[in-house]
């Protein structure tokens, strides 16, 4: 939508035809589906109407289908090129020669008429001189030495295999002289010329090529297609009116220019002729001579005509800017707005509330969307609006000058008064002004002052024009001034925020991301085909980012779209990045290129501590950075981290006190080389708290331990991630010291961590230290060690989970067996739970001499060393013999050995604890097995007792809820029962990351509910036993992972 009355509302005063219009909005200075009409007549010389049709109605294009069938009189027979002439061609033509997301246009008919694809691309060309011909000319001119070599190594480095592999196909030596073998009217010559010409996304083309081979770019840009400009429609408009009403006088021109309201054409007007115009305005009585004025840049006020002298009243008192006027050519159209109706909503509001509005952001969350959506609806609500969005400024008068042009007058030697002078002569406070990427302007100075990185700014030119004002200060104190004016209301956008509330009131918009739902709705309207997980993956990868949406949408194009989610849901930062910002994007558009600039504007120490803190996965907080990175990285760090948060790059959540990044900022700033030494301090500190909290949860402080666990969860699995990833840039020590650490501390992170994310990670580690024996058999021990702690069936554990732990701990014990100076706390642990396995196997002997041997080991650790945490372990290896007793259902002798030498020491040296919880929870399992089911409920209630107090929302809360509920049931009070088990589902559903517990919970509700008379509710619970049941078969578990990895 335009404000300003142009050609086209003075077209329609002066009476011309509403289609002549319309092919004036619409024609360029060529038609390519003239062209393809020309092209089918010669290519295709037999194509007749019916044909064109059928095509027609292929494309859908039912309204051309029926203007031929309807409106013209010939036989289907008729051949094309004898009915198609000039007048309907143009009505055909200016139906296809428009582009549309919605409507078929001529390329689709082309394709539909089995016009080949170069023939389109050559159609589409707006000449048709080859400047990949004019290129060759010069070469051979200018540069006849050029060896075909040189053009090879060009192509080779632009990337264009395809003709390398052509040039290779002829056979031609490479000292061969570039002149003597691409000649033009060749098969060679066409061909290179017809590839090179192509433009498009990621098409190297001849520009490229001509870069390569050191052509000044001054001169190749003389060779590109010929652009003829397209005559001015005004002018068009004009020479029509005068062959179509010879009668017609300049004096009419003027009156159809005062009735839409454009003074200043007629001011250009009146300066040639100024009798016959001020004739013509007196005639018509208009506001024009009586009203309008434009200030002069000395203070005078200027009138137009001859009558300027008799003139004399300021401009605050004559002009009224008036309702649809003003908008400086160029408030783009509306876009489709997603996810962002709150807060225009917001802005329209602060508005109404005599606020001005300052919108920041990172680039890319859609600032300019959200202002031209604010824009139109203030439009639409009777608002004069004003947009500028400052490109190529280099002072404050530049941005006076197209502020004033916004308001529609033209600028004069001194922009910044006009400015004031024309905001204080609107009437009343109907005007709204728009000025985007303030930022720019305010770090101009920096540029100015920095030679190193702006050479060009050196240029005599360059400080002439800066003779102005230019620094941050001069375009702080014009806003503010402008912003303190009773007559017009301002919204500025920037990626950095500046709190004009100190000045004016303000409303701040903070523009996040889009959410989940609304970046999943964009996808779902480019393509209602793609897959939910395709989507959510999608979305993932974005962020919420809408410039990263959009150039994933136009990337889904041309891609398979779950080749690509899989693809870039699996990219390292530095490969995302690099798909993200793809180079047929303009430098204004590619996200990376504004990080960019982004950077480069900070100083160098906040530049290290952006590139420090990225070394975060999520949120973290201050302490948290200072106990990583200690106090020496910089001087002031608050400081530092509240100037992050005012370029936006960097946000803070007041209610956690918590910082963090967006995921696609923060890999993009984890490129930069400071970020390599910040990881490494990073997964060291994380992986070495993981052993003192193990250390602490071997005490009765556990609760300290799993709250602290808790709050760093995110970075000590942020740790373990990047040890188990194929981080070239990490060092293989560092790697193996971390993963040491990790080893150290799975007893405690197999208590906190779930099933799968505990397997999956120490799979990784696994695979990456399989050379270090002592390190890969140490991990394949945890990992036999959780599959057996975790399985659903314990202590009788199912056979899947019984096969996967019994191979991998096999492998660790044999690796064991070859290796000297195995820690004894590994080697235990591995034969305890490995003796565990045989028993249930039924290979009672061999399993018990295992459980022997560790407890042997661990009994000899506890004596030489007497350290608590010794005797904690010596009794969780009492425990795996009374689960081995528990297996052959040798019940109350398990009951006794955990009685005599587990409960003991745990309640001495650890207190309330999940340890005690687990053992109080098997001692009511064992009662249970024996039908003492008051024991049982006694047993785990305590055990829920302290799951709750101590784990809080956790899988072993779950499963003593559900040992509860089953206890219950089997005492036959079925109501209480269903009650527990509830809990346990509704938790389960939380907590758990696979489906196997859920099975057993929803078969015992089904039980319960029998028990109740309850039958089709029963049958419900059985019917999700069963969905759960084929989730949990479609699981690849971690295990199988990692034998893919060792047979790749």
């Amino acid at each position: 939508m335009r404000l300003i009355p142009n050609w086209r509302r003075l077209a329609s005063k002066l009476k011309v035809d509403s289609d002549d219009i319309r092919r004036l909005e619409q024609y360029h200075h060529f038609s390519p589906t003239i062209r393809l009409f020309e092209y089918l007549e010669q290519n295709q010389p037999d194509l007749t109407m019916r044909h064109l049709k059928d095509a027609f109605l292929e494309i859908k294009r039912n309204d051309l289908f029926g203007s031929l069938t309807t409106e013209a009189s010939f036989d289907d027979s008729e051949k094309v090129k004898d009915v198609i002439k000039a007048g309907l061609l143009d009505e055909i033509a200016l139906a296809l020669d428009g582009s549309s997301l919605i409507l078929s246009n001529w390329k689709t008919l082309a394709v539909s008429l089995g016009v080949s694809r170069e023939a389109c691309r050559e159609l589409e060309r707006q000449s048709m001189e080859s400047p990949t011909g004019k290129l060759f000319q010069y070469l051979a001119t200018s540069v006849p030495e050029m060896k075909l070599s040189s053009l090879k190594e060009a192509l080779r480095s632009v990337e264009r295999k395809d003709l390398i592999n052509f040039l290779q196909e002829q056979n031609i030596g490479d000292d061969e002289l570039l002149k003597n073998v691409i000649i033009p009217g060749s098969e060679l010559y066409e061909k290179m010329t017809q590839e090179l010409n192509c433009e498009g996304p990621c098409i190297k083309n001849w520009t490229h090529v001509a870069s390569k081979l050191e052509i000044p770019s001054d001169v190749y840009q003389n060779f590109a297609d010929f652009k003829q400009t397209r005559k001015s429609p005004t002018k068009e408009i004009l020479e029509w009116v005068a062959a179509r009403f010879p009668e017609k006088t300049l004096s009419d021109v003027a009156k159809a220019l005062d009735e839409i309201q454009r003074n200043d054409a007629i001011q250009i007007i009146s300066k040639h002729y100024p009798v016959t115009v001020d004739s013509a305005l007196e005639q018509l009585s208009c506001s024009f001579q009586e009203n309008f004025t434009m200030p002069d840049p000395t203070g005078q006020v200027l009138h137009t005509g001859h009558k300027r002298a008799e003139h004399g009243s300021r401009l605050s008192q004559d002009v009224e800017v008036k309702k649809g006027l003003g908008c400086y050519r160029g408030l783009p159209d509306r876009t489709i707005l997603v996810g962002r109706d709150d807060v225009c909503e917001d802005i329209v509001n602060a508005l109404s509330s005599e606020k001005a509005v300052e919108i920041f952001a990172p680039p890319g969350y859609g600032k300019t969307s959200v202002v031209i959506e604010v824009a139109h609806r203030m439009i639409e609500g009777g608002k004069f609006v004003a947009y500028v969005k400052p490109r190529g400024f280099n002072c404050v008068e530049d941005l006076a000058s197209k502020i004033v042009e916004a308001f529609g007058f033209f600028p004069g030697e001194n922009p910044i008064s006009e400015v004031f002078h024309s905001i204080s002569s609107m009437k009343r406070k109907n005007g709204l002004l728009i000025i985007e990427n303030i930022d720019n302007l305010l770090h101009l100075e920096d540029q100015v002052s920095n030679y190193d990185y702006h050479q060009e700014l050196k240029s005599k030119n360059y400080f002439k024009k800066t003779c102005g004002k230019y620094t941050k200060n001069d375009f702080l104190t014009f806003l503010k001034d402008i912003g303190q004016t009773s007559k017009i209301q301002l919204i500025l956008t920037s990626r950095e925020t500046y709190h004009f509330s100190s000045y004016f009131p303000t409303k701040l918009i903070d523009l996040k991301p889009l959410n989940e739902e609304d970046s999943a709705s964009m996808f779902t309207k480019c393509d209602e085909s793609l897959d939910d997980d395709v989507i959510g993956d999608l979305v993932r990868v974005s962020g919420g980012i809408p410039r990263l949406i959009c150039t994933l949408i136009s990337t889904l194009i041309k891609e398979n779209p779950q080749m690509l989610a899989q693809r870039l849901s699996t990219s390292s930062p530095s490969a995302l990045v690099k798909e993200l910002s793809p180079d047929f994007l303009a430098d204004e558009d590619r996200i990376d290129k504004c990080l960019e600039i982004c950077f480069d504007r900070l100083s160098k120490e906040n530049q290290k501590i952006l590139v420090v803190t990225s070394a975060f996965p999520y949120r973290f907080t201050k302490e948290q950075f200072e106990n990583v990175f200690g106090s020496s990285v910089v001087d002031d760090l608050q400081t530092c981290l509240n100037c992050l948060k005012q370029k936006s790059l960097l946000h803070y959540d007041k209610r956690s006190c918590q910082y963090f990044f967006d995921r696609f900022i923060r890999d993009f700033y984890s490129l930069k080389p400071d970020h390599v030494e910040a990881k490494s301090t990073f997964i060291r500190h994380y992986s070495y708290l993981a052993v003192t909290l193990c250390e602490t949860f071997l005490t009765k402080d556990c609760k300290s331990a799993i709250d602290q666990y808790r709050s760093e969860k995110d970075n000590i699995r942020e740790a373990m991630t990047c040890c188990g990833d194929d981080h070239s840039e990490l060092d293989q020590s560092v790697r193996e010291r971390c993963i040491k650490a990790l080893n150290k501390a799975a007893v405690f992170l197999a208590k906190v961590m779930r099933k799968q994310e505990f397997q999956s990670l120490f799979c990784k580690l696994a695979y990456l230290c399989r050379s270090h024996m002592h390190l890969y058999s140490a991990c394949l021990t945890n990992i036999g060690m959780k599959i057996v702690a975790s399985c659903t069936c314990t202590p009788h554990i199912c056979s899947r989970a019984l096969s996967q732990a019994k191979e991998i701990l096999i492998e660790a014990n044999d690796i064991h067996s070859t290796l000297t100076n195995v820690k004894d706390t590994t080697r235990a642990q591995c034969l305890s739970k490995l003796g565990f396995c045989y028993v249930r196997e039924g290979r009672i002997a061999e399993g018990y001499g295992y459980l022997n041997n560790a407890l042997k080991l661990r009994k000899k650790r506890t004596e030489e060393l007497k350290k608590g945490k010794d005797h904690v372990m010596l009794a969780a290896c009492y425990n795996d013999l009374a689960a081995s007793q528990m297996v052959q259902r040798n019940h109350m002798l398990a009951i006794s050995t955990r009685v005599v030498n587990v409960l003991p020491v745990y309640e001495k040296i650890l207190g309330d604890h999940p340890f005690t919880a687990t053992t109080l929870n098997w001692i009511g399992n064992s009662y249970h097995a024996l039908g003492n089911y008051d024991n049982a409920i006694r047993y785990n209630r305590i055990s829920l007792s302290i799951r709750k107090q101590m784990l809080g929302e956790h899988q072993e809360t779950a499963r003593s809820l559900y040992d509860l509920g089953v206890a219950y049931s089997a005492k036959e009070k079925y109501e209480t029962a269903l009650k527990f088990l509830e809990k346990a589902v509704n938790l389960q559903e939380k907590v758990l990351d696979t489906q196997d517990e859920l099975i057993h919970t929803h078969q015992a509700m089904s039980i319960a509910l029998r028990g109740l008379g309850r039958t089709k509710e029963a049958e419900e619970e059985m019917n999700r036993a069963r969905e759960s049941a084929k989730k949990a078969d479609s699981l690849q578990s971690p295990l199988d992972k990692l034998k893919t990895q060792e047979r790749g």
